[in-house]
């Protein structure tokens, strides 16, 4: 095999040698080549490992491509790769090897699965040779088709597809127009959905060196671009967003072992291509089942504003490690058609509303994980009529239906007179007052959005049903010294006899609570969805707790009290009251 493989490379190179003294003879002949007028799309990939982290804080290992020359900076999914149809391609893989040392260094290939490549471009080891530690090889090809692709390693495939080598090859129509083929139907904007499972016992043996059975396969965890549920609804990759009546083409590729039913809430799709190639006709379904390897393009018109599910119905695949919600799910989050949107960086005055340029006097700022922005911007942008109190710094943002009562440096809020704690309290920075943007747009009614590849900040809001009259609301301006009156008193967990458990990601944050008899518990929820503290004994049931509420309860008798959230049962926990 290995007297094979050498021959291979040998041929590799040789057609490339020849090739290259056609085209040198073409040119002494005063011939021009028939491509020259094609683009070339040039991309190199490394062959490395890494590490991916999953919602619960599992770490697993991996191998997979990087576009960095760096042992251990293999991403998951590999990087998309996006051309436009006629495109020349030339893709060259580097095998720089693991950074882990003391494992095996196996060699890899690239296989463009769904482009009919020739075969010195086809990446199986057997036939087109292997790339082995050190070694490089470009692979050259022309982009024929408009449609939805991807690629992965050959070498050893039941494995390293499962280790991560594998990404999204997109061409997209001539001229990178937005259409789903050259003449296809139109879309505002499109999505790359890369499915895939992970069973951690592999990604373990691999990384230990171990052994392991490869017909035993049981995956616990599910993705979605490389995110489970929770952390798709963070991702700008796989939440999608938009307004009624705009159109997204959702390119959904199962670069995985088992089949995937997604299912759309609230609209039908249209089902117009499949593995790169256009349907002779759509289907219009609200479901469609994903087997191994096959890529679908749906067209999705946004007829109804809301939030609304997109998710596996193939119900485990809506776990992480077992645990409800999670996996294969994500959210679609349409706007009205009259929706707007402010587009701001943190450390950059000039920002972009409803598509105009708009000059801060004041840059938004990055403190730790939290963008803030100023007091009277963001207020005024949103609809809301400001009023401050400088007797005791604080300010107030008045809607219809919601008035949101901060204090500068103080972490309490209160909501409609509902006092709630808050993470991070307004500050002022030079004498500008600056609120944190996520929680005052949230409760204002508008939506968030940050995109870590550029560093954007988007806030969608519909100024309609909240915006004040000018009788309504009462701007006052910005606040200057610090100072004032004593903010609303103190919350449950900083006063003896008090303890405080956090809700968050589906989990609650101490599992065994020890406690005295006469303490008083309070649960904040931080999630985005709704929780219950309900006990399993039937002393307590907080029922619903709103994201951002809480509730409390005052233990009296020792005990075990073993509690758990109605709506997602597997979250349990308990309280042992001494």
């Amino acid at each position: 095999m290995m007297m094979r493989s050498w021959n291979v490379r040998l041929l590799q190179r040789g057609f490339a040698f020849v090739a290259a003294m056609l085209v040198t003879l073409a040119g002494w002949l005063g011939l021009s080549a028939p491509s020259a007028a094609a683009e070339v799309k040039s991309f190199h990939l490394y062959a490395t490992d890494g590490y991916l982290a999953l919602p619960d804080n599992t770490q697993v290992y991996l191998w997979g491509y990087s576009l960095r020359n760096e042992p251990g900076s293999a991403v998951f999914p590999a990087p998309t790769l996006v051309v436009n149809e006629g495109d020349q391609v030339e893709v060259t893989l580097t095998n720089i090897g693991p950074q882990k040392t003391g494992i095996i260094r196996p060699a890899h290939t690239i296989h463009f699965h769904g482009l009919d490549t020739d075969q010195a471009n086809d990446g199986v080891p057997h036939t087109s040779g292997d790339i082995l530690v050190g070694e490089s090889f470009t692979y050259r090809f022309t982009a024929t088709h408009a449609g939805t692709y991807f690629y992965h390693c050959h070498v050893d495939t039941v494995e390293h597809l499962q280790m991560g080598m594998h990404g999204a090859f997109i061409v997209k129509a001539k001229d990178g127009a937005n259409q789903a083929w050259t003449g296809g139907p139109n879309y505002d904007k499109d999505y790359t959905f890369v499915l895939n499972e992970i069973d951690p016992v592999w990604h373990k043996a691999v990384e230990t060196g171990a052994p392991y059975d490869r017909t035993e396969f049981h995956p616990r965890y599910w993705t979605i671009n490389g995110k489970a549920y929770p952390d798709t609804e963070g991702d700008p990759t796989t939440l999608i967003t938009g307004k009624v009546g705009e159109t997204v083409l959702v390119r959904i590729i199962n670069s995985g072992y088992q089949s995937h039913a997604m299912h759309l809430h609230g609209h039908h799709f249209q089902v117009i291509a499949s593995d790169g190639r256009p349907l002779p006709a759509p289907l219009e379904k609200d479901t469609v089942e994903v087997g191994p390897g096959e890529r679908y393009d749906l067209l999705i018109t946004f007829t109804q504003s809301g939030d609304f599910p997109f998710h596996s119905h193939n119900i485990v695949d809506n776990t992480n490690n077992g645990t409800y919600p999670g996996g294969l799910h994500t959210m679609v989050s349409i706007a009205s058609a009259a929706s707007q949107a402010i587009v701001l960086h943190a450390g950059e005055t000039k920002v972009m509303v409803n598509g105009q340029p708009y000059q801060l006097e004041v840059a938004p700022q990055l403190i730790e994980d939290t963008t803030y922005v100023p007091l009277r911007f963001i207020g005024t942008q949103l609809g809301a009529g400001i009023e401050w109190n400088d007797a005791d710094q604080s300010v107030i943002y008045k809607t219809k239906g919601m008035d949101i009562q901060l204090w500068l440096g103080r972490n309490r809020v209160l909501i409609n007179g509902k006092e709630l704690a808050l993470d991070k309290p307004p500050v002022n920075l030079n004498g500008t007052s600056m609120v944190p943007l996520r929680f005052v747009s949230e409760n204002l009614g508008a939506k968030v959005q940050y995109d870590p590849t550029t560093g954007n900040v988007v806030v969608n809001y519909d100024p309609a049903p909240h915006q004040m009259s000018m009788h309504e609301g009462m701007d006052m301006g910005m606040p200057i010294p610090a100072g004032g009156n004593a903010p609303p008193a103190a919350a449950a967990g900083e006063q003896g006899g008090e303890a405080s458990v956090s809700i968050d990601q589906a989990s609650f944050s101490v599992k065994e609570l020890k406690v005295k008899a006469g303490t008083k518990v309070t649960w904040m929820n931080k999630d985005t969805q709704i929780h219950t503290v309900t006990d399993l004994g039937l002393q307590f049931d907080s029922r619903n707790i709103a994201p951002g509420d809480k509730w409390s309860y005052t233990f009296t008798k020792p005990g075990v009290y073993t509690y758990y959230c109605s709506t997602h049962p597997t979250m349990q926990a308990s309280v042992i009251v001494e």
